[in-house]
């Protein structure tokens, strides 16, 4: 038995019928010939189980604890090859757009916690022959960096790897526990982790400087620009639990082409490419606010080297510009407030323990849950940000399943309430994918969203800024120039 940690545990408290707490992506795959494509499933499947001992998010269950008083625990259990690895197959022709619905519709049930939270489906019937592998898995436990660890469990880096025989464990005996045993095993780590306290609270000490100065720099921005309150849009308000997603793939040597023009970073580009694209997207529904949107942009803080499959991020909020109608200038804008805001997360991150006691959290954060499905109380309650977007760093080579090669890897990931849209980027053997994931009930169709994504790049692409001592010394000019017109 193995405790959830706080943040781990949060994403399962917070979970709904509305609001499911399960990450994915999605892969095309090319098995390279018709005879490889009609027995892929049968060879998927069969490779799944030889690798079951390779990775504890394929074992591992989670069991609460009597009464839910505390934060669960990870035990063992025993997958079902049957109910974990699915096919489907599309109706002819097997398009993108098919593809994006299935999807959708795969990543909208809850996930059944009596089981290891983690399903792979193989979809058939595509264009070309090839096929598509949708990886399901809950966010608790995984973040952006420990779902690449697990990636490498069902991968390969060659369509025909050695045997791995000798080096692949066995998967672990499921454990029989009784409810007495959880009992025992919470009240243990509850007095551990108030054993704890003193520690932590000298941990928090030593890095209080950095916190305060951070604090301030906070109070600074916020005295002068305002609280940075994000308006309201269509995105911000209650929502099903029906998805809507659409993915779309850009060159990473193009990003990094526009970064290296507008001396920002690829993430700059990534953040800036949306921007515009919700602009647009608003506008073409008259509900553009004359506010700047902002988005909170999750970090990793876990350490070098660090594995463990738990989630270690922090969000920071960044304001998107929408108000500004110039790309270029926009995307400078968005390079400076994002320089603003990783300066003040880095310094309050330190202030956030791994874990902490639990007892009669996951009562309060149910409560929490089902109060944020009354829309009346979204719509009542002050928006810190509009929309999600994160960037992951993900395989650099060609990665292939089954012996199939993997075409493409987007994301797929979670809406909230007052969030309905989140945007995940995954970097993949030299190019960037785009996974936009919605709510059906406020997003049923993004395609518009991710058209607007290529234009915006295009804009960016199209006409690059010059060096910044160059734009230093044209701006003086430009302030006397605007003085006559007035």
């Amino acid at each position: 038995m193995k405790p959830v940690k706080a943040i781990d545990a949060a994403f399962l408290q917070l979970e709904t019928a509305a609001t499911p707490m399960h990450v994915g992506a999605l892969f095309v795959l090319d098995p390279g010939s018709p005879q490889a494509s009609r027995t892929f499933f049968r060879r998927f499947k069969a490779g799944i189980g030889a690798r079951l001992g390779r990775s504890e998010v394929f074992t591992r269950r989670i069991a609460a604890l009597p009464l839910n008083v505390a934060n669960p625990l990870w035990i063992d259990g025993d997958p079902d090859l049957d109910y974990h690895v699915r096919r489907t197959v599309l109706p002819e022709p097997g398009n993108q757009h098919q593809l994006e619905e299935c999807v959708a519709d795969l990543h909208t049930p809850v996930m059944d916690r009596e089981r290891p939270l983690w399903e792979l489906h193989v979809i058939e019937g595509l264009e070309d022959g090839r096929v598509a592998l949708y990886v399901k898995t809950h966010h608790a436990g995984l973040d952006g960096a420990s779902a690449q660890v697990f990636l490498q469990s069902f991968v390969d880096t060659t369509p025909h790897p050695p045997g791995q025989r000798g080096r692949t464990r066995p998967p672990p005996e499921p454990e029989r526990v009784t409810p007495r045993d959880l009992l025992l095993a919470g009240v243990r780590h509850q007095a551990a982790q108030v054993g704890r306290l003193p520690q932590v609270a000298a941990g928090l000490a030593g890095n209080l400087a950095d916190a305060v100065r951070g604090i301030r720099a906070t109070l600074a921005a916020v005295a002068e620009h305002g609280p940075g309150l994000a308006p309201r849009t269509p995105l911000n308000v209650a929502i099903t639990g029906e998805r809507s997603f659409a993915s779309v793939e850009f060159p990473l040597a193009q990003v990094k082409s526009v970064a290296r023009a507008h001396e920002a970073t690829i993430n700059d580009v990534i953040l800036a490419a949306c921007a515009g694209a919700l602009r647009r997207w608003l506008m073409l529904h008259d509900a553009l606010p004359d506010e700047p949107l902002r988005t909170a942009v999750p970090f990793s803080t876990r350490d070098p080297g660090n594995t463990d499959h738990s989630i270690q991020v922090s969000f920071m909020s960044i304001g998107l510009h929408t108000d500004e109608a110039d790309p270029h200038r926009r995307l400078r804008a968005i390079h400076t407030s994002a320089l603003e805001s990783k300066a003040a997360a880095s310094r309050i991150k330190a202030l956030m323990p791994e874990d902490l006691p639990s007892v009669g959290l996951p009562w309060l954060l149910g409560t929490l849950a089902r109060v944020m499905t009354l829309g009346a109380v979204v719509d009542r309650v002050p928006l810190p940000i509009n929309v999600i977007i994160s960037n992951v760093a993900g395989p650099p080579m060609t990665l292939y399943v089954a012996g199939a090669r993997a075409l493409t890897y987007s994301p797929v990931s979670i809406p909230y309430h007052g969030c309905a849209l989140n945007v995940t980027v995954y970097s993949y053997d030299g190019r960037l994918f785009f996974g936009l994931t919605g709510a059906r009930s406020a997003l049923p169709d993004l395609r518009d969203l991710a058209e607007g994504l290529q234009v915006e790049l295009d804009l960016l692409a199209a006409a690059p800024v010059a060096p910044r001592s160059t734009r230093a010394r044209s701006k003086a000019p430009a302030r006397r120039r605007s003085g006559a017109r007035r």
